[in-house]
């Protein structure tokens, strides 16, 4: 918590401002989830008596907040695997204090950092723990360049979802999957009456094609969990909100092409 409260743009005294970041978005959710906040329409501000409460968010998801927003304010920084591609320019850059393991690459965590990743399990004796590796696939490195998608892990849970999408997830995916004439109609005909150039209906599909390609991340992003599959109700309260997880990204395009073969688009 103390993390979250130093490492937030903001005055923990007075409040927290998430400047519509992600990362930061996230943190103040997490103070919030945690007793320490209320949240308001541009962060959090500090409650006069904080408590903790019965019911905390998910680990994973508030391990996932630490260490984007510790990426966001260059307290946590990737360096290349050895050979794995150009080496960028090291000029001015820490060098790193975390070694290679468990499939991550190494990384310079700042010293105001390391208490916060070692109560996480994030970190052991200078290393990546195991249980770090899928919270930084949350992340996403481009430096270490993983493709986690084939890992044994991801398809496994791949195969899970496949196998057990919860009656009221089915209904929201049936609504999302389709992109029907008449919406696209309707759309073409507000283009019509207000833009001097309207898109062409095929225009038009496309763009909608996006959107509904959207809603389905945003549902990943907010049902499911690598460890846990679909989140029922109770979990759902509990987990955070990460509007643009890769992990649950990459989830909704290998489950797509599977369990929607014939809406190409939203395997993209």
């Amino acid at each position: 918590m103390e993390f979250l409260a130093d490492n937030l743009p903001g005055d923990s005294s007075v409040g927290w401002d998430h400047l519509f970041i992600t990362a930061y978005e996230a943190g103040c959710e997490a103070l919030t989830a945690l007793g320490q906040a209320k949240c308001t329409p541009c962060g959090a501000e500090p409650l006069v008596d904080p408590e903790i409460p019965e019911v905390l968010p998910r680990w994973d998801d508030v391990a996932t907040a630490v260490v984007c927003i510790a990426a966001q304010s260059n307290l946590l920084g990737y360096r290349h695997f050895a050979g794995s591609r150009e080496q960028a320019n090291l000029q001015g850059r820490f060098r790193p204090n975390i070694r290679s393991s468990h499939g991550c690459g190494p990384a310079y965590l700042a010293p105001e950092a390391f208490e916060a990743f070692r109560s996480l399990g994030l970190i052991l004796g200078g290393c990546w723990t195991e249980a770090a590796e899928p919270i930084l696939w949350r992340d996403d490195p481009p430096e270490w360049a993983i493709d986690f998608t084939r890992d044994e892990r991801f398809l496994t849970a791949c195969r899970y979802a496949l196998e057990s999408v919860p009656a009221d997830i089915v209904a929201e995916i049936e609504t999302i999957a389709v992109v029907t004439d008449e919406e696209i109609s309707e759309r073409h005909a507000l283009e019509v009456r207000h833009r001097v150039q309207p898109r062409t209906k095929h225009e038009i599909r496309l763009l909608l094609e996006n959107f509904h390609r959207d809603h389905l991340d945003h549902l990943f992003c907010r049902r499911w969990r690598l460890q846990d599959g679909w989140l029922p109700p109770d979990e759902v309260k509990r987990s955070l909100r990460f509007p643009y997880d890769p992990l649950a990204m990459e989830m909704r395009r290998a489950f797509a092409a599977r369990y929607l073969p014939r809406q190409r688009f939203l395997s993209k």
